[in-house]
């Protein structure tokens, strides 16, 4: 497992690499531009060998899709990333998506037993911008946290219905031409909204100098 330097969770491990989402500012493609793991970063590849990895008997939370989007993966790769999960059931697990959540979780109740999802497994949605925001208000109650990374611009959460145990908020990085800077009534404004309905709030480091005094980042439910 690769130590990293996300700061809501312990480590990645990523058995995906690629992504066909397109975003401008997505950080893994540029890595992967570095590293060249895969030619065409839009067609992902599986790398099986990869979820060896969690076998380390030192429970961690472990990022599972730092380099790719899990709603994208083939079913194959994802019954066999499951597979590994439940023999590992030491780690917390988390994956984020900007795919439909109710598929995906469909996808992964229907191979674990009882038709569950795994209780160590927690599924984020990721979202940028206020149209995002807004499509995801149906489904939100299956998601076990918000990732609002890097957020673009002001977001009115008062038109989602949060039932989210956590909202992650992060800054974009990097010197990608035309970079948001967010400004600190952005972030104001989901802390309110999240405090409303007791959800807790992590706020990257990425904010920090933005935000403050207010700089504040609550207990994760996945980690030690």
């Amino acid at each position: 497992m690769k130590s990293t330097k996300i700061d809501w969770c312990d480590c990645t491990v990523n058995p995906v690499v690629g992504c066909p989402n397109g975003c401008k500012y997505c950080y893994a493609r540029k890595i992967n531009t570095r590293f060249k793991w895969i030619e065409n970063w839009n067609e992902p590849q599986f790398f099986e060998e990869r979820i060896k990895e969690f076998s380390c008997k030192t429970p961690k939370s472990v990022f599972i899709d730092s380099m790719s989007d899990i709603g994208t993966w083939k079913d194959e790769w994802l019954i066999k990333v499951l597979d590994a999960i439940k023999k590992n059931n030491q780690h917390w697990y988390l994956a984020l998506t900007k795919t439909d959540v109710r598929l995906l979780t469909q996808k992964i109740m229907s191979h674990h037993k009882k038709g569950e999802l795994p209780p160590k497994l927690f599924i984020g949605k990721s979202i940028t911008t206020q149209e995002q925001a807004d499509l995801i208000s149906d489904n939100i109650e299956l998601t076990d946290f918000l990732s609002i990374e890097p957020i673009l611009e002001r977001i009115d959460m008062r038109r989602t219905m949060i039932t989210t145990q956590t909202v992650i908020i992060g800054a974009e990085t990097g010197n990608r031409k035309g970079k948001v800077i967010p400004k600190k009534e952005w972030i104001d404004d989901i802390v309110t909204i999240a405090d409303m309905y007791k959800i807790k709030v992590f706020m990257k480091e990425s904010l920090r100098r933005i935000m403050g005094e207010d700089f504040r980042q609550d207990w994760l439910p996945w980690k030690n």
